[in-house]
């Protein structure tokens, strides 16, 4: 099953005309296979749009000319990305995703700004800031203790622990 071109063109270029997007910045996402997959990156670059119109499908997906019409006529609008290398049947739900990741980085959407700057992948350290692993309490679980550093209240050791151990959470 494919879906026509003309029928999806039309919804978008209403949607540009309802909302007066024309000379706004916005961005029409096209979530499918794709070479470029989504990421941190791209969550962040889409954050900072005005508007983001997602352009969800089924089963095969939308006759080509939709894609080819919608490059030629806002080619500085128009982006197709993808979630990784696999497919679904509708597109509602990587698009779900993909507005978790854009939403939670606007500033006034997660009050406590470190909880959104120092991310397992933010724009921090050109995204290669993993984090170090988090604890709880107890202080001891399945034979396993809370580092000492973590627990000595001293924020210069404390940041020192973690830089030494983001490396334990990439495999």
């Amino acid at each position: 099953m494919l879906i026509k071109a003309k029928p999806v063109v039309d919804c978008v270029e209403n949607i540009i005309d309802e909302f007066d997007l024309t000379n706004k910045d916005f961005v029409i996402l096209f979530p499918a296979p794709s070479e470029e997959v989504f990421n941190q990156k791209i969550a962040y670059w889409l954050s900072k749009k005005e508007h983001i119109i997602f352009v969800c499908w089924r089963y095969e997906g939308i006759d080509y000319r939709f894609e080819a019409y919608l490059r030629k006529k806002y080619p500085e609008n128009f982006r197709k990305v993808s979630m990784g290398e696999f497919v679904v049947l509708w597109w509602e739900t990587p698009s779900m995703v993909m507005i978790e990741g854009i939403v939670r980085l606007i500033p006034w959407v997660i009050k406590e700004k470190g909880s959104w700057i120092d991310e397992s992948y933010s724009m921090k350290e050109n995204m290669k800031n993993l984090e170090a692993p988090n604890y709880t309490r107890p202080l001891e679980v399945f034979w396993m203790k809370v580092p000492e550093e973590l627990l000595s209240w001293d924020d210069f050791k404390v940041e020192q622990w973690r830089e030494e151990n983001k490396k334990l959470l990439e495999n």
